[in-house]
């Protein structure tokens, strides 16, 4: 049996970097969330058909659930209720009538879809990841 001895010069050095990293990487995985959710919360406010709607759309600041990183962005819940009714009107339309509470009500048609978050998340995702791999990458240089 042969023995071996393995000496590891700059070792403490390249645990004392991971350490580091791994604290500032909560801190860089929110800077990166902001910048993609500014992205997409100026497509949904640029779509949306009113200023009242545009200004009810916003982000929540970054929150923490164990190791995930989340935010909220869009309408709301802390949103008026009659802002949020309007705003999901536009985005998803309005039923026609009759409906089940009133079957002999004369039919009318209902409210056209204007959806306006929705062509966002399709149309501006990339340009969103853009933004967060722009952060990533500008932290490990």
């Amino acid at each position: 049996m042969a023995k071996v001895t393995l000496t590891l010069e700059g070792f403490e050095e390249y645990m004392e970097e991971l350490r580091k990293a791994g604290e500032d990487i909560d801190l860089v995985a929110e800077w990166c969330l902001n910048a993609g959710a500014d992205v997409l919360v100026a497509g949904m406010q640029r779509r949306a058909p009113y200023d009242f709607i545009k200004r009810a759309i916003r982000k929540t600041a970054v929150m923490a659930d164990g190791n995930k990183r989340y935010l909220y962005l869009g309408i709301l819940r802390d949103t008026g209720p009659e802002i949020a009714r309007i705003a999901n009107v536009w985005e998803f339309g309005g039923r026609s009538s009759p409906g089940p509470k009133a079957p002999k009500r004369h039919p009318r048609p209902g409210i056209k879809a204007h959806p306006y978050i929705r062509p966002t998340l399709r149309q501006d995702s990339k340009k969103a990841r853009a933004a967060m791999e722009d952060i990533f990458q500008d932290w490990l240089k």
